[in-house]
């Protein structure tokens, strides 16, 4: 039987990766193109999506260890 709450931690880890990877997306193609502003405010969207990701990455892991499923 599936564990219904690693499925859910599973697909919010791979969200935050998506968007964490979209972020640096933008972030590398606004590079000379925006204003400094503008390129600081895509690098703390990068950044927080790239914690966000760890953090779900962590829970995930935890509750493998933890539930061994």
């Amino acid at each position: 039987m599936a564990c219904e709450e690693k499925t859910r931690l599973t697909t919010a880890y791979q969200d935050a990766t998506e968007k964490f990877s979209t972020s640096v997306t933008e972030l590398e193609q606004s590079i000379g193109r925006v204003s400094k502003e503008e390129y600081e405010r895509l690098q703390r969207a990068s950044d927080e999506w790239r914690v966000h990701s760890e953090e779900r990455r962590l829970a995930l892991e935890q509750h493998i260890a933890a539930h061994k499923c």
